[in-house]
């Protein structure tokens, strides 16, 4: 009778286990939500809901993580007529939403020293291995993005950090070179 009751329990632990296995995979943060809650990204939160590629953010925060660079409803404001994301094929906006993600995590001090020059990005993930990156540098304290086409933009602050996921706000739309050179 002892080992029928041992088993039980047994199983019944493991079912639990599994249970909070299965909650913790399947919670992740409310990008769209962060975004919109903090008022002055509300076009990004916009593009990234509806090209779908909140699918891909969320399935990158079970992974390495995400890093994930906005830029404000102004920095869209900004763009010339001829660059304007809206106008661009579904397909090609995704992937212009997908360049402003890493997928791997880095904390505030991380992206404060961070240098890298062929950054790949979730772009970068669904093209080529060569293509869809920007560099990575360091400006007067800051992290600055190149896209290569003469487009930059500069880490302005953080709307986010909370492991797996690091959001911060930069300066101007990154506009990858594969799309718009």
């Amino acid at each position: 009778m002892g080992s029928n009751s041992n088993l039980h329990i047994t199983l019944f632990s493991t079912f639990i286990l599994f249970q909070l296995l299965c909650l913790q995979s399947t919670l992740s943060l409310d990008i769209p939500k962060v975004l919109t809650d903090n008022h002055d990204y509300n076009v990004f939160a916009s593009f990234l809901s509806a090209s779908g590629v909140i699918e891909d953010f969320n399935k990158a925060q079970g992974d390495a993580g995400i890093t994930i660079l906005v830029p404000s409803d102004a920095a869209f404001g900004k763009l010339p007529e001829s660059l304007k994301i809206e106008t661009l094929p579904a397909d090609k906006r995704a992937l212009v939403i997908k360049f402003h993600g890493i997928h791997s995590y880095y904390a505030q001090d991380v992206m404060k020293i961070l240098q890298n020059s062929f950054q790949p990005t979730l772009a970068t993930e669904v093209t080529s291995a060569t293509s869809f990156r920007f560099s990575l540098s360091q400006s007067q304290g800051n992290a600055a993005i190149q896209t290569g086409i003469g487009n930059s933009a500069v880490v302005l602050n953080t709307i986010y950090d909370q492991k797996p996921v690091a959001i911060y706000s930069i300066s101007d739309v990154l506009l990858p070179k594969e799309i718009f050179q």
